[in-house]
């Protein structure tokens, strides 16, 4: 009992003995393996067929940190704000004046319509007609006629028949030849017939119809119009031309003319409305007659007459 009770107390001693010489070994063979090993003599050169590793320095062995860059957004400048000041107001755009294209000259024929004809003269040849508010280019004037052009050839029609518009630089024209035939010396227009003369029935194929003054005899109070009308009836199969028609005043021979330089129409049944103005001038009684005037100078009262009174 005593030798196992001796043993016992010394086993744990060898025991811990023996592992502190193994652990000095261990450690004194890693200290020759790490340290002594590779400076000692005894280290083998490498082969050639060694590759050799590039040798790292102090600054190799520090581990690098890469930094990859970081998106930062570029800074956009806001766009300034334009403020309106009155130098920078809009103009509104100059209107450009389109190019003047010069008129032409022409002619409106009045609501009676006129007779074209070749010279300026109710004694020229009668070419045509124009129709109330035809128009004609105007290439000429002399006296109170205008030279147009009319179906392709030159023609005259009377300046009181007609409205001219842009005529201020029309020229005068020569007039072509005047017929051969001598014309007949006219009587004055505002030569009234003979007093006594009683009115016709019928003359060179016109028949009048009727005469009547409105309102007849009145009173008319001076320089107030006088209204009229007249009917009358061309019995021929030809037209009638005439210097004028209207009506007459007996007691001074003043004449309002309601048509000049026409004609009637073959079997034309003929009526008018008109007035009377600026013809009588003082108070008074006077005479109305229908009269017509033919352009060979002589005249003829074809109904009247009308008696008026103005006050």
């Amino acid at each position: 009992m005593k030798n196992r009770s001796n043993f016992i107390q010394q086993g744990p001693t060898v025991w811990s003995i023996l592992g502190w010489i193994v652990l000095v070994a261990l450690g004194m063979g890693l200290i020759w393996i790490g340290f002594v090993r590779p400076f000692g003599t005894g280290k083998s050169e490498p082969s050639a067929a060694a590759t050799e590793l590039p040798v790292s320095t102090a600054a190799d062995s520090t581990p690098t940190t890469v930094l990859y860059p970081t998106f930062t957004p570029l800074a956009v400048s806001p766009l300034p704000t334009v403020v309106p000041t009155e130098a920078s107001t809009t103009l509104p755009p100059t209107a450009v004046s389109p190019t003047q294209v010069p008129s032409t000259p022409g002619i409106v024929a009045g609501d009676k319509g006129v007779n074209v004809r070749s010279g300026p003269g109710t004694n020229y040849t009668k070419l045509g007609y124009l129709e109330p508010g035809s128009q004609a280019e105007v290439t000429g004037r002399y006296s109170d006629w205008w030279q147009i052009k009319y179906n392709g050839r030159s023609g005259w029609v009377f300046g009181e028949l007609v409205t001219a518009s842009d005529v201020a630089s029309v020229a005068q024209v020569e007039p072509p030849p005047a017929p051969t035939a001598a014309p007949v010396t006219a009587v004055p227009p505002t030569a009234p017939p003979p007093p006594t003369a009683a009115p016709v029935t019928d003359v060179r194929g016109l028949h009048p119809d009727k005469f009547e003054v409105e309102g007849a005899p009145g009173p008319y109070k001076l320089g107030n119009p006088i209204w009229f009308n007249m009917w009358i009836t061309n019995q021929t199969s030809a037209s009638v031309e005439y210097e004028y028609l209207g009506v007459q005043v007996e007691e001074t021979g003043a004449v309002q003319k309601s048509w000049v330089y026409s004609e009637f129409s073959p079997n034309q049944h003929f009526s008018h409305h008109d007035q009377m103005h600026d013809k009588i001038s003082a108070p008074g009684t006077y005479h109305l007659w229908l009269v017509i005037q033919f352009r060979d100078g002589n005249g003829f009262r074809l109904m009247g007459p009308v008696e008026v009174v103005v006050q």
